[in-house]
């Protein structure tokens, strides 16, 4: 059967319709100047779809082809590649010339013939570290792919054995001091488990420390955050059920009538040391930082009061030594973007500022000469100091869409929030995607560079920089 998107209610013509190609520019169209101190490589993964998946399919589009790009930074000049991660999946389903899974992460609507081979679209998340390309999904194993060709290595990556859980999270944290990476898989003994685990791996790629636990319910836990004494995992109240799946649904459904649950792991403690801290039903997929002094514990993250309200960054606290197990909240920020970044070379220590998106409603989107794209338009970064909450702005114009920023330092040892954000913009007036760089101490001043693609890449998940003295540079080109 020939593929065939029409009418399908997740693609409707236009800038987010599948892009179902792989492409290679060498010496990208630059508008201004790349700053000389911008060398590395800049990673962006997408999930794309090579083909239709089912109506019903839950759409955040979560269960699409993973696909990543990549931009080389040297000398003033850029290269882009990009590349599908060829997953058993992907593979499979190709030589099918069909869709063979289901909705997201329920085996019972899959085709019968796919049973045995391992689910995973590699396609949220992508991290460099133990000499390891990683792209991640949360349902199942990473795989690895070659960090300049992003040829696909092997998948199911789980460190030589040493990872024994089903499932790895897309959104391990690596810290900065150490640079162990701690990540964790929930449903870690199969598809509706109770089962937690978090791993701490060191630089050489050596596990060091494990952890098992039991959640209060089966619900998502897609993100977690880290201070140097403690790993926080917060369950959100989206959850699922055998007879969810049955029914042929998605996995996740809301459900404000459940709380937000919080683990505190001690990072020097046992599983048994671990303390739960509850709030109100709130709707959070990613987090920005935490930071513990004495036996207090805050957390700074982008949270939405329900399921289909605006999200704001607010910052949750822990006190240890209180009897209650109860989180306090309050509002740093109104930006409005569940996605937010921050300088990473200060993650688990104490920090000034993030990086997030905005969607200004007094500096309206152009529907003609854009097209129909208003009122679903981020068109702004904002850097916002987490202590006061004041923040200083770059908009992107009035007929571009801004995706998630990524903060790229100046220098290994600089100033935090010295650098620049990096951060794909759709450009609906012409159809095309652009890499906008800002100066993230000047951002009112505007883009210092745009580089330039010939084509369009739909929305996408995550980014990572990884400068040359984290990854060093091959070759003068990329092609």
């Amino acid at each position: 059967m020939a593929v065939d998107f029409r009418k399908h209610p997740m693609f409707p013509p236009g800038f987010n319709a599948p892009t179902r190609f792989e492409a290679d520019v060498h010496d990208c169209e630059v508008w201004g100047e790349i700053p000389a101190d911008l060398q590395g490589h800049f990673y962006r993964v997408q999930c794309d779809f090579l083909y239709r998946p089912p109506n019903n399919e839950w759409p955040t589009g979560f269960n699409g082809d993973g696909h990543v790009s990549l931009f080389r930074f040297q000398n003033g000049s850029v290269d882009f590649r990009s590349r599908y991660v060829k997953t058993d999946r992907l593979k499979t389903e190709m030589t099918a010339r069909k869709r063979l899974w289901g909705v997201y992460r329920n085996h019972y609507t899959d085709d019968p013939s796919v049973a045995n081979i391992d689910r995973s679209a590699a396609n949220t998340h992508i991290y460099w570290h133990a000499g390891h390309m990683l792209v991640y999904k949360e349902d199942s194993l990473p795989y690895e792919i070659d960090p300049y060709t992003l040829e696909t290595i092997r998948g199911r990556f789980d460190y030589e054995g040493q990872y024994t859980a089903t499932t790895m999270s897309a959104h391990p944290k690596i810290d900065p001091v150490s640079g162990d990476l701690i990540c964790y898989g929930y449903q870690a003994r199969g598809d509706l488990t109770d089962d937690v685990a978090v791993y701490v791996f060191g630089a050489d790629g050596r596990k060091k420390r494990e952890w098992w636990f039991k959640v209060p319910y089966v619900g998502i836990m897609h993100d977690i955050a880290i201070t140097q004494k403690y790993i926080l995992v917060p369950l959100v109240a989206r959850t699922t059920s055998d007879a969810r799946l049955k029914s042929g649904e998605p996995m996740w459904e809301w459900n404000g009538a459940l709380e937000t649950m919080v683990a505190v792991i001690p990072r020097d403690g046992e599983a048994k040391d671990i303390r739960w801290f509850r709030g109100p039903a709130r709707n959070t997929l990613h987090f920005l930082n935490a930071t513990d002094r004495g036996n207090r514990i805050t957390m700074e993250l982008p949270v939405s009061d329900g399921e289909t309200t605006p999200s704001h960054i607010k910052r949750w606290s822990f006190d240890l030594n209180s009897r209650s197990d109860l989180f306090a909240e309050e509002v740093v920020s109104l930006a409005n973007s569940p996605l937010a970044r921050m300088d990473d070379r200060f993650l688990s220590l104490d920090y000034q500022y993030c990086f997030v998106g905005n969607r200004n409603t007094e500096r309206p989107y152009n529907t003609q000469t854009g097209g129909n794209m208003a009122g679903r338009v981020t068109n702004e970064y904002q850097r916002v100091n987490v202590k006061n909450g004041q923040a200083s702005t770059f908009f992107v114009g009035d007929t571009h869409g801004l995706q998630e920023c990524m903060f790229a330092p100046r220098s290994r040892d600089g100033a935090e929030g010295d650098g620049y954000l990096l951060g794909i913009a759709g450009n609906y007036s012409d159809m095309t995607s652009e890499l906008h760089i800002v100066d993230a101490m000047k951002m009112e001043e505007g883009a210092v560079a745009v580089v330039k693609l010939p084509f369009r890449l739909r929305s996408g998940t995550h980014t990572n920089w990884f400068p040359t003295w984290e990854l060093p540079l091959r070759g003068d080109r990329i092609v």
